[in-house]
C-alpha cells in the first residue's frame, strides 16, 4: 500500500538538516515529516523537490553551539537545543537508536504536548527514516521544548468520553488570550477547573482513544484536534521503544484532554457513524502527492495508518473531508 522512502527523499531530509526545528513565531518546521508522508504516499522525486523548494524559504538556519559555551543542556530550556543535538548524535553513534530511544522516551513522554505535539510527531517520522541525524534533531527538539502538564493521576470516577464532556462544559465560555496552540495549552493547565478533570480514567484503551480523537476532529475540523490525531499515530509508531505502554497512553491522554480544553472550536465526538466508505487509497495518495499543505499531507498519512489498525470509517471520512478543501490544487 505504501511506497518506500526512496533515496531522493532521504537526500532532501539530510539537506533539510540545515534548518532549525522552529521558525517564525514558535512554529514547527514540518519539512522532514511532510517529505516522509509524501514519499510513503507515492510522491515522485520531482514532487518532493517541488515541495522542498516551496516550503524551505520560510525556515531559519539551525541553531549551533558556540565552542566557547560548554554547558550541560537542561530539559525544557529552549536554548539547550544546540547542546542537546550533538549529545544525542554522540549517544546514537555509540549506543544505537533503539537503546537511546528506550532510555529517553520515558523521560520525554510526560512532556509530549510540547510544541503542540510536534516533538513527538517529528521523532516518529525520524525513526521511520532511520536517519541518525534526523533522530538526534528530533530528540533535541523535544528535550529543549519539553514542558510537563503536571503530575499524572488516575481515576475511576468517569470514562474518557464523560471526561471530554466535562472539559467542554468547563471551557465552553472561556476566553483565551491571543496566541497559538502552545500558549492556550499553557493557559489551560493553570486553571483549577482543568485540574479537576485532568485525571486519566483507569480503563482507558487504545481503541477508545482512537475512536474519540478521530470523532472529535471529524465533528469540528479543528486545527488543534487535527494534531490530536496525528500525534496519536506518532505515539503508536514509537510504542516498540516504550517500556510501559499503559503509562505512555496515560501521558498522551492527559495532554489530549488539555488540548481539547484549549480548542475554541471544539466539538464533542459524534455518536453517529459515517456511512460506509470504500477506501480510495490510489486516488487519495495521488492527490496528496500534489499538495503543498503539510497538515493535510500528514493527516492523510496518519489516518491511513490508523485505519489499518482500528478499521474506523471515521478515518476515511476525515481524509475525504480534508482533501475536499484542496480541489483547486
Amino acid at each position: 500500500m505504501y511506497a518506500p522512502i526512496h533515496a531522493e527523499c532521504l537526500a532532501l531530509i539530510e539537506k533539510g538538516l540545515q534548518f532549525d526545528p522552529i521558525y517564525g513565531p514558535e512554529l514547527s518546521n514540518h519539512l522532514p515529516m511532510a517529505l516522509v508522508a509524501l514519499a510513503r504516499c507515492g510522491a515522485n522525486p520531482h514532487q518532493l523537490e517541488h515541495f522542498y523548494q516551496r516550503y524551505t524559504p520560510q525556515l531559519q538556519p539551525i541553531r549551533r553551539r558556540s565552542p566557547a559555551q560548554e554547558t550541560a543542556p537542561e530539559l525544557g530550556v529552549r536554548d539547550s537545543f544546540a547542546d542537546f543535538y550533538p549529545q544525542f548524535r554522540q549517544k546514537i553513534a555509540t549506543q544505537g537508536v533503539a537503546s537511546v530511544l528506550q532510555q529517553w522516551l520515558p523521560v520525554l513522554l510526560p512532556g509530549l504536548s510540547c510544541s503542540a505535539f510536534h516533538g513527538l510527531i517529528r521523532l516518529s517520522y525520524a525513526v521511520e527514516t532511520g536517519n541518525a541525524n534526523e533522530i538526534a534533531v528530533s530528540l533535541a527538539y523535544w528535550a529543549s521544548e519539553y514542558k510537563a502538564l503536571g503530575e499524572l493521576h488516575f481515576t475511576d470516577q468517569y470514562p474518557a468520553e464523560t471526561q471530554l464532556k466535562q472539559a467542554d462544559e468547563h471551557f465552553r465560555d472561556y476566553a483565551f488570550q491571543p496566541g497559538i496552540i502552545v500558549d492556550r495549552l499553557s493557559e489551560v493547565v493553570h486553571q483549577s477547573v482543568y485540574r479537576s478533570i485532568a485525571a486519566v480514567p483507569y480503563d482507558l484503551t487504545e481503541s477508545e482513544i482512537a475512536r474519540l480523537t478521530i470523532r472529535a476532529f471529524l465533528a469540528s475540523n479543528d486545527f488543534t484536534l487535527l494534531h490530536g490525531v496525528t500525534s496519536f499515530d506518532a505515539l503508536l509508531q514509537l510504542m516498540p521503544f516504550v517500556p510501559d505502554r499503559r503509562l505512555a497512553l496515560a501521558y498522551y491522554w492527559q495532554a489530549y484532554v488539555a488540548a481539547f480544553c484549549s480548542t475554541p472550536d471544539r466539538a464533542l465526538p459524534s455518536q453517529s457513524q459515517p456511512n460506509d466508505t470504500v477506501p480510495d487509497w490510489i486516488g487519495w495518495f495521488n492527490k496528496v502527492a500534489t499538495l503543498s499543505d503539510d497538515h493535510s499531507i500528514k493527516l492523510t498519512y496518519s489516518c491511513s495508518r490508523l485505519y489499518q489498525t482500528f478499521q474506523f470509517n471515521e478515518y476515511l471520512a476525515a481524509i475525504q473531508m480534508r482533501l475536499a478543501t484542496h480541489q483547486e490544487e
